[in-house]
């Protein structure tokens, strides 16, 4: 009876079996043989869609990144020198934007170590070889994967809520000459960059931005109703534009978090108690905004990431028409660094899904840029 040898099956077979494969499985896979890495690096079959990653920060013993998968409730330590002392600011399509002291960006595919470097950012000059503002860079994105396309652009929002963009070839950024207020979040939708943020406490606006020499803000008129304390994003759903706005309320934070950030940030702990959600109408002439009373069983998953849509039925253990999300570096002084939730939009309840203690705890070795959590969804 004749063996098969598995490393001499033909490459096409390979990349169909691993589309079966969970991330961690997917990538134990290119680990069996020279034919099986090849597979995994050329990347024709991507994983099996799971429950986005939780990157956090540095193990400052070893300098490996730490990422958390919440299918297995379990943390992983991976050695990037690429990203070794930057700050995780952004994904998209499975890479991850990097920011160092200096305001050099640069994208990296984690598991192939792949890596692009963008020309560095110039927001505030005040504020570059200063270590606690490497995080000037709120959100990176881009528009499409670098594996599949070399022509790509990247949109970041930064700490003084502009947004600038690079596209590839251009010898720097470009930052739209025409400001509406505050910006708290950019989406790639329909070929084209969108922005929401807010003019004064009652007005939230969301403008298409421009490319090009002339780039500019450009107002789209929907009059989106506001609440009070909120973080503002944007998420395509199902062809529609969405309007997410993540509400905070004061509350008390636990006693090893408010040491350990309030230290430094003295301030009132807030915490996430609600979550509203409009559907933008663009096609309407009145400008028009619905609000939306679920997710049509779908999860949704916001930070500084590309907004990532997931389908519970196809996914074992993500929650249905709910929001997950992390907080972001604006919110750190006054969240104490553990406001990562589940937001249930039908029963209007809040749960956790990583406990604020393993941020903060005295055993641990992270770096401070844990605190500034990243969802990373395999592409």
């Amino acid at each position: 009876m004749s063996t098969i040898d598995w490393s001499e099956l033909p490459l096409d077979v390979l990349g169909y079996l691993t589309s079966f494969l969970p991330l961690p499985d997917y990538h134990r896979f290119g680990a069996v043989c020279k034919n099986w890495i090849i597979v995994v690096r050329e990347r024709h079959h991507g994983p099996a869609q799971q429950l986005p990653w939780l990157v956090l920060g540095e193990d400052s013993s070893t300098g490996k990144r730490v990422f958390f998968n919440l299918a297995e409730n379990k943390h992983y330590y991976m050695d990037i020198p690429e990203l070794h002392e930057h700050f995780v600011c952004g994904s998209s399509f499975g890479w991850l934007f990097g920011v160092d002291i200096h305001m050099n960006i640069r994208m990296v595919e984690p598991f192939s170590r792949k890596s692009y470097n963008l020309p560095p950012l110039d927001f505030s000059p005040a504020i570059l070889n200063d270590p606690d503002h490497n995080w000037e860079v709120l959100k990176a994105i881009s528009d499409h994967d670098l594996c599949e396309r070399s022509d790509f652009t990247v949109m970041v929002v930064g700490y003084s809520h502009k947004v600038a963009f690079w596209r590839s070839g251009d010898p720097t950024w470009t930052i739209p000459y025409k400001s509406y207020g505050a910006i708290n979040d950019v989406v790639f939708f329909n070929g084209k960059f969108y922005a929401v943020g807010y003019v004064c406490s009652d007005q939230i606006f969301v403008v298409d931005v421009g490319l090009g020499p002339d780039a500019e803000l450009i107002s789209l008129d929907h009059q989106v109703p506001m609440l009070p304390n909120t973080y503002k994003y944007l998420a395509e759903f199902k062809g529609e534009l969405l309007v997410l706005q993540r509400q905070k309320e004061s509350g008390r934070a636990s006693g090893r978090a408010s040491r350990r950030v309030n230290d430094e940030w003295p301030c009132p702990h807030m915490e996430t108690t609600n979550i509203v959600v409009h559907k933008l109408d663009l096609d309407l002439e009145e400008k028009s905004c619905s609000e939306c009373e679920h997710l049509d069983n779908h999860a949704l998953f916001v930070g500084n990431n590309s907004a990532v849509i997931i389908d519970p039925d196809r996914v074992p253990g993500c929650n249905k028409n709910a929001t997950y999300f992390t907080h972001t570096p604006p919110d750190i002084s006054r969240c104490c660094g553990n406001d990562l939730g589940i937001y249930d939009m039908v029963q209007k309840r809040l749960a956790r899904y990583y406990s604020p203690e393993a941020l903060f705890s005295s055993e641990s070795s992270f770096t401070y840029l844990v605190v500034f959590p990243t969802w990373l969804a395999s592409n």
